[in-house]
């Protein structure tokens, strides 16, 4: 084993360096930093003296893995809980030689040092002078190419287009062998007479009246169907107007109507029903009340509202509401 080296990087005690034959060159109580060791630091009643495991003497565990080497035989603590009786003797690090200052150059007069600087912006103007004034729109590039005339562009082939297909109430094939025999009679009919006539009793063919009437009921069914959706625009438009104007006017708001009776005092007095003034007042409720109930909500919810407020007997309450209308 070579040198071993120690945390703050100096080397190991000398004789503390190697393991050699299994056995451990330094005295007992030295530990693997070089330290000789005496009791345990708490007093001798813990340890009487530090004692070095030998690494590799552990069963299973070979040379320098055994890690019962940092700990006392004696006692089993750590070797750093013992008394320090002498510190090892460390080799200092050589040091290094100083480095001579290399030798002072010779500085060269000012007047030589321009004509060197001189003489090295020449040649880097030499190098980058083209011959070619930038400035002349002749030898710009840009200008150049803006000048060129642009290449007009190629026409588009024009593809043929497709007649749109429609959806016919008979297939197409059928269709062109109707008209066909249909020109074919009109031709027919033109030959013999020389002439179009202006009335010709041409033999009409069964499945061409047909076709002309199925078309015909389907052009009028577009039509009706048109003119039903422009009503029903025509209609929304309508009832939108409307709309709106009802929302403009505003409601003209109805006087409200004066009681007849100032107080529920006055109301029971004249009716003769004293008894229920104190129920009236304890439930703070006044002629106007009783008559907005009356008009908006009915007579029944009338007496509903006077049968809570303790007239029980009916007669009472066909007093009351009598005098309210």
């Amino acid at each position: 084993p070579g040198e071993c080296i120690s945390p703050n990087g100096m080397a190991w005690h000398d004789g503390l360096k190697t393991l050699e034959k299994g056995a451990w060159r330094g005295p007992k109580n030295e530990d693997l930093s070089g330290y000789i060791r005496g009791a345990h630091i708490d007093g001798p009643e813990k340890c009487k003296g530090f004692i070095f495991h030998q690494p590799g003497s552990t069963p299973g565990v070979w040379g320098w893995n055994d890690v019962k080497a940092l700990f006392c035989v004696r006692c089993g603590f750590a070797a750093t809980e013992h008394i320090v009786l002498k510190e090892p003797k460390f080799d200092q690090p050589k040091p290094k030689p100083k480095l001579k200052p290399p030798p002072l150059q010779s500085l060269k007069p000012a007047e030589e040092l321009n004509e060197l600087r001189k003489a090295q912006q020449s040649v880097v103007a030499q190098m980058n002078d083209s011959g070619l004034n930038m400035l002349d729109e002749s030898m710009d590039p840009l200008s150049i190419a803006a000048q060129m005339p642009k290449p007009k562009p190629k026409p588009k082939p024009v593809s043929p287009r497709e007649p749109p297909k429609e959806q016919l109430p008979v297939p197409a094939e059928k269709l062109n062998d109707l008209l066909d025999r249909a020109g074919a009679t009109g031709v027919a009919l033109a030959r013999s007479s020389g002439d179009f006539p202006t009335k010709v009793e041409a033999r009409e063919d069964p499945e061409v009246a047909t076709l002309l009437a199925r078309e015909k009921a389907y052009s009028d069914a577009f039509k009706d169907e048109v003119e039903r959706m422009v009503r029903d625009q025509i209609a929304q438009e309508r009832r939108k107007e409307l709309d709106e104007e009802l929302k403009s006017r505003k409601p003209t708001p109805t006087p409200a109507s004066k009681s007849k009776f100032a107080s529920c005092r006055e109301l029971l007095e004249s009716r003769a029903l004293p008894q229920y003034i104190q129920q009236f007042e304890d439930e703070a409720m006044d002629p106007a009340t009783l008559e907005e109930v009356m008009q908006h909500q009915g007579r029944s919810a009338l007496e509903e509202v006077l049968q809570e407020l303790g007239v029980s007997s009916k007669g009472h309450r066909m007093k009351i509401a009598n005098a309210i209308c």
